[in-house]
């Protein structure tokens, strides 16, 4: 340490650096004192206890309105998607409930119509005087009888109409002649100038068109 009893004119340069490092204007520069902190008080301690946790939970309060809002719109978009995935789905049931009918229906119609044929056969080939109305009827659409008037039956059929038919063959000059193209129970009216077919083919082709179905007489 610098000898202070040494005169200043006496003293080396680096003993008056080192006193005036530890002087300023002349004083003794002494190191600063902190100040003891200041004790906030009980009140003081609980106010600002209370404005922390009314601020956290305002916060708290505000992030859960903004994500009720946020769930509830996904929410409400998610059940949106799924009302018309559900729509989709009842569409799709419902259309394919409505072909399968369709198809249930179209068949149903092919059976009755294959059994209806096949009792329709049967009933011309034992009941010999079925031909007798389908003759009638054929005559009845004519507008006019123009000789030659001819009924082309089958070879089966020519005795049982001229027995039941002898009136309307004498009246009219009916001619009946044999066709061996045509089966029995079917018939071919002609006149000079008109033409009605009456054969069971196309007489079952008139049905069958009429219920838009494609069922061939001649198949079994």
């Amino acid at each position: 340490m610098t000898n202070t009893n040494v005169p200043k004119e006496q003293q080396t340069a680096y003993e008056r650096w080192e006193m005036s490092s530890f002087t300023e204007g002349g004083h003794e520069v002494r190191p600063a004192v902190s100040k003891p902190k200041r004790k906030e008080s009980p009140a003081e301690t609980e106010q600002l206890t209370q404005i922390f946790e009314g601020v956290r939970k305002e916060a708290y309060n505000k992030g859960m309105q903004e994500g009720f809002a946020v769930g509830m719109a996904k929410a409400r978009e998610y059940a949106k998607e799924d009302k018309q995935h559900f729509l989709n789905l009842m569409t799709a049931f419902t259309e394919a409930l409505e072909q399968s009918d369709e198809r249930i229906a179209e068949d149903v119609l092919s059976l009755a119509l294959d059994i209806a044929k096949s009792m329709l056969k049967t009933k011309l080939n034992v009941d010999h005087q079925a031909l007798l109305p389908v003759v009638l009827d054929a005559i009845h659409y004519l507008p006019s009888i123009q000789k030659p008037a001819r009924i082309l039956v089958h070879r089966d059929d020519i005795q049982m109409l001229r027995e039941h038919m002898a009136d309307e063959i004498e009246n009219d000059h009916w001619q009946i002649q044999e066709d061996s193209n045509i089966e029995r129970g079917g018939c071919l009216v002609e006149t000079g100038a008109n033409q009605v077919d009456a054969t069971n083919v196309m007489r079952w082709k008139r049905i069958t068109e009429a219920l838009a179905q494609n069922n061939d007489w001649l198949l079994p």
